[in-house]
């Protein structure tokens, strides 16, 4: 079987990789999209709130799920670099163990904790019956909805990203129809959009699986074969993986904890459709990453700097794009998605479309955080890595929403986010630079 990561033409394998990447995160970001619109015509902006107050520990399970999967998809990565075809097998199958392992154990975790769970999470005495119905399904069933998490990562590792579109679309499709079924014909609001959203994630999780036990895969389930460094290292190459998303769900924690006293739940319902946006945009600069990560850390492993270099130009060009599409997009025609969410809450809409006209700024920035956040990872740089993720979700902003509206009121609260994001450029650009320098300097003296 030919190998695609050989390709001497790396933007058309980035783009190869990429292009199904984004189209297929594109899709989930649209089933989230649609779990909210489904939940905000009928549950009104309770709903979105109730949705929203979850995200935190939601997020939390997604970063565990991407620090086991993006850190064993790394050292996978590098032995197929290195032509070590075995030894990759055996890593896929000992993060797949690890993965199952540690989610379960979150889920049990959540079953028992939750009542205290949703109270740490600030939920009114309104909004509580609506959070713990909501997040209770989403940890039990945490596994499958995590699952794609792991097999769209380790389908590209495998040279078959194409696979990812056809996951995302049994995703979409699937959880489409179950939202109808759940929500509108059986009205089982926002405890069938959960059911919803876990059921369809693990049917398409379940057909990538199959692939890994076909023998023309390249990579194929067989006998785990891990130790504790092994595991040490996919925890700590993972790590950033992790704190990026945990300090989305710390700023996500914040946000609401402020918003929910300075402006009541209309806030959070607002806050709500903002983050449905966003994450379109930031689904679009991840699926990028995603196509990143396995191609630097294959060079790195062959020891192409100039490869390298040629995939990091391409991924910023095309992250950069992505950014001014979208900023002009929500910055002047914002009007017809918000009122999709809003069900003609007046109140809602105009406070929405307040916050975006803020928020969109960010997108001009974001773009350089995430990709080389996602470089740093591939080449085996976690801390640097995480320095940068800590800064663009969670210093930066925290810092800011603390701050900025005792100066600027409302206005304050939507300036953190595109202020955190260029922030934290300044931290995220001189560690690019410098580890790329440092990795002509390894491969130079023979150190990988």
């Amino acid at each position: 079987m030919s190998n695609e990561l050989e390709s001497k033409n790396v933007s058309r394998l980035f783009f190869k990789f990429a292009v199904p990447s984004i189209v297929g995160m594109l899709i989930v970001s649209i089933q989230m999209m649609v779990d909210g619109i489904f939940i905000a015509n009928t549950q009104g902006a309770s709903g979105l709130a109730a949705i929203n107050l979850s995200m935190p520990i939601i997020l939390f399970t997604n970063s565990i799920a991407l620090m086991i999967a993006a850190g064993g998809g790394v050292y996978c990565s590098i032995a197929l670099g290195k032509g070590k075809f075995k030894r990759a097998n055996e890593i896929m199958s000992f993060t797949l163990q690890i993965f199952v392992v540690f989610l379960g154990s979150i889920s049990l975790l959540g079953f028992l904790f939750i009542n205290g769970i949703i109270g740490i999470l600030g939920a009114t005495e309104i909004l509580a019956p609506l959070v713990k119905a909501y997040l209770l399904t989403m940890l039990v069933l945490n596994i499958p909805y995590n699952i794609p998490i792991f097999t769209e990562g380790f389908i590209k590792i495998a040279g078959k990203p194409n696979l990812v579109f056809l996951s995302c679309m049994i995703c979409l499709t699937g959880n489409v129809l179950m939202d109808y079924l759940f929500i509108i014909k059986l009205d089982m609001g926002v405890f069938g959009a959960a059911l919803a959203t876990s059921i369809a994630n693990g049917t398409a999780g379940v057909v990538l699986m199959w692939n890994y036990f076909k023998n023309r895969s390249r990579l194929n389930i067989v006998k785990p074969n891990g130790s504790r460094i092994l595991l040490g290292k996919i925890l700590y190459n993972g790590s950033s993986e992790m704190l990026t998303m945990v300090s989305s769900a710390l700023a996500t924690f914040i946000f609401n904890y402020i918003l929910i006293r300075r402006i009541g739940e209309i806030g959070v319902s607002a806050l709500t459709i903002v983050f449905y946006v966003n994450t379109v945009v930031n689904i679009c600069l991840f699926g990028l990453s995603q196509a990143l990560q396995p191609i630097v850390s294959y060079n790195l492993g062959a020891r192409r700097t100039e490869q390298i270099y040629k995939v990091m130009k391409t991924a910023f060009f095309t992250g950069g794009s992505i950014g001014f599409f979208f900023f002009f997009v929500m910055k002047f025609n914002s009007g017809p998605i918000i009122r999709v969410f809003s069900k003609d809450n007046v109140d809602l809409m105009a406070l929405t479309g307040r916050a975006l006209s803020f928020v969109v700024f960010q997108y001009l920035f974001s773009f350089v955080n995430v990709i080389t956040s996602s470089f740093l990872t591939a080449v085996e740089k976690p801390m640097e890595s995480a320095a940068v993720a800590m800064c663009r979700s969670l210093i930066c902003v925290a810092g800011l929403l603390f701050i900025l509206p005792i100066f600027l009121g409302e206005k304050g609260l939507w300036l953190a986010l595109p202020l955190g994001e260029l922030l934290c450029m300044t931290v995220s650009v001189p560690l690019l630079i410098v580890s790329y320098k440092k990795i002509k300097i390894r491969i130079t003296k023979n150190l990988v």
